[in-house]
């Protein structure tokens, strides 16, 4: 009802109101008085062909008003104009920051190295082995990025063994301290940095920690840390939850491990109908072969005609220095740069800097928590 909605204004403050169903008669004064002085926008919408009550409107006082017949974009565009405009949200250009983009290493079926891919690919695109990736466009090489390494395997992950790391602070701990959630520099003490320069944020040393770990502890988390980055790589595993398909969704780049063999490739099937079926994907997939054994009973042709998709990449069976490499907590990006393993790999960082240069510039991160499917409250 009106006198609820009233209420709720008064008890709550807000950055924006936006309000429908209004008669243009009182109905600015009573949402004014409502906020009782604070600098709060209003934005009213109103039927799309009555000129006259969104005349009325804006003369009561409203600060937008808008057709009932508005697309998404204009909404938020017409939003974010408000925001700016009364000081609640600075715009990119003059805030100077820009967001981290996104890249989720995950797989259909465990063991198939997608974490030893999302370890070195993050070296890589931090300027790890020969401290530049060589891309594709006609610039040659790119200086090393400031690179994020989230380890969401949250039960065993391994990538702080794989750089020999012992982090003192972990994901769930970040997600459990309200103040470093809302403050960046507090934010960046839970992270641990690799002599490459690498920073981590590593997995919970306890399995049970997994529980601690909401998707809205996970979208805190990205907010929270990606304008200090270039990119964030994350190592998602094989395990689909909430946090998972979030993180899905708001990636600028999918890479997908798998191994060329029947029970991973239809576990590889099932996951892109899932996602088809339930998610809203608004990057390119990259599906990266692994070669975990010396001999595969399928062929490349056979993988891509069943995947009905090119491989962005394929990893050699170099099977001893990948153990070594473990083992010693060196990857073979730092360790072996010349390894065959880390030349197909640099492909994949090179598919990364590509969409990361020509993909339209991102939507403000103030729009996508306003109006994201899953954006916190």
């Amino acid at each position: 009802t009106h006198a609820d909605a009233m209420a709720a204004v008064r008890r709550m403050p807000a950055d924006l109101i936006v309000a429908e169903g209004l008669a243009a008669s009182g109905a600015v004064a009573s949402l004014r008085t409502a906020i009782d002085g604070r600098v709060t926008p209003i934005l009213l919408l109103a039927p799309g062909q009555d000129v006259e009550t969104r005349i009325a409107f804006l003369e009561a006082g409203a600060d937008e008003v808008i057709a009932s017949t508005f697309s998404e974009e204009e909404l938020e565009e017409r939003v974010r104009a408000l925001l700016i405009h009364f000081g609640k949200v600075q715009p990119e250009s003059a805030s100077g920051m820009t967001n981290a983009a996104i890249v989720t290493f995950f797989s259909g079926k465990g063991g198939v190295g997608t974490t030893t891919l999302a370890v070195n690919t993050a070296l890589l695109l931090a300027g790890g082995g020969d401290r530049a990736v060589t891309g594709s466009s006609s610039n040659g090489s790119l200086p090393p990025a400031r690179v994020l390494l989230i380890d969401l395997v949250l039960q065993f992950g391994q990538v702080a063994t794989h750089l020999n790391l012992t982090p003192r602070y972990d994901v769930a701990g970040l997600a459990l301290d309200e103040a470093a959630l809302a403050d960046p520099e507090l934010a960046r003490s839970y992270l641990s940095t690799h002599h490459s320069g690498l920073s981590v944020l590593a997995a919970p040393s306890r399995p049970e920690a997994d529980f601690q770990v909401g998707v809205e502890h996970v979208q805190r988390i990205i907010e929270v840390v990606q304008p200090s980055f270039d990119f964030i790589v994350v190592d998602l595993g094989s395990r689909l939850d909430p946090r998972t398909l979030w993180l899905l969704e708001q990636a600028d780049a999918h890479v997908i491990v798998l191994f060329p063999e029947l029970a991973a490739l239809r576990a590889t099937s099932m996951l892109i109908a899932f996602l088809n079926e339930t998610a809203t994907l608004r990057a390119k997939t990259y599906y990266v072969v692994n070669h975990i054994l010396p001999k595969e009973p399928l062929k490349m042709r056979d993988v891509e005609n069943l995947l009905r998709s090119k491989l962005a990449a394929e990893i050699p069976f170099v099977d001893i220095e990948m153990i070594r490499a473990v083992n010693e907590g060196a990857p073979l990006a730092l360790s072996r740069p010349a390894s065959p393993a880390i030349v197909a790999m640099r492909r994949i960082a090179q598919a990364v800097i590509g969409v990361e240069q020509s993909k339209p510039a991102p939507a403000p991160t103030a729009r996508r928590r306003l109006f994201g499917r899953h954006a916190p409250s």
